[in-house]
């Protein structure tokens, strides 16, 4: 039973899984192994890339996360108080299987009363601004993690989540044949970092 009911069809164009720490390593070329580990500081997890420790998404496994929704007063109506990113995002809850698999999250969208959606990955964005002057490596960890993404999600889950596979430019035509590998896979939706594409 939805939790909600709407006089319309709702169809939720920002959704994010979280990857699991083989998302971008279970298919990476072996030439590439140790380009992206995950290491232990302090105590913590973290990811590494090219052995640069990346703070950029504070816990990398996503075993805890943000409540959904901790963040809309801030949205909303900014940070007028000063309060820390810890502050605003409050106390994290211990991650799901919805966060992660399209199954679950199947079922979290009928108990939200979501249609259909598109799903968008995570830790992804890290990737090609760390990779930058290294554009062989971009285009081979970008279709590793796509690999992973048509593996576990799928690009078109029953025909209700759409899962963006990410296509990165720094080749313009390695990029042409990754948007072609996505769409034989199904792909309705793709993933273009909307910044520079560095190239060689």
């Amino acid at each position: 039973m939805p939790s909600r009911e709407l006089p319309f069809p709702l169809f939720d164009a920002d959704n994010h899984l979280y990857e699991t720490e083989d998302a971008f390593t279970r298919y990476l070329p072996e030439v590439y192994r140790g380009a992206i580990e995950y290491v232990q500081v302090r105590g913590r997890t973290k990811i590494a890339v090219r052995g640069r420790i990346s703070e950029y998404i504070p816990n990398p496994t996503f075993s805890k996360v943000a409540r959904p929704g901790a963040q809309e007063e801030y949205f909303r109506h900014g940070n007028p108080e000063g309060r820390s990113y810890r502050e605003i995002v409050g106390k994290p809850i211990e991650s799901v299987p919805a966060f992660r698999e399209p199954g679950p999250r199947l079922e979290l969208m009928d108990e939200q009363g979501i249609q259909r959606s598109l799903m968008f990955p995570t830790l992804a964005s890290l990737l090609e601004e760390r990779m930058r002057d290294d554009p062989e490596l971009t285009h081979a960890a970008v279709h590793a993690l796509n690999r992973w993404l048509d593996e576990v999600w799928s690009f078109n889950y029953q025909d209700r989540i759409f899962t963006a596979p990410v296509i990165t430019l720094p080749i313009v035509e390695q990029g042409v044949q990754e948007l072609e590998w996505c769409l034989e896979r199904g792909a309705r939706v793709v993933l273009v970092r909307p910044a520079p594409a560095y190239g060689v």
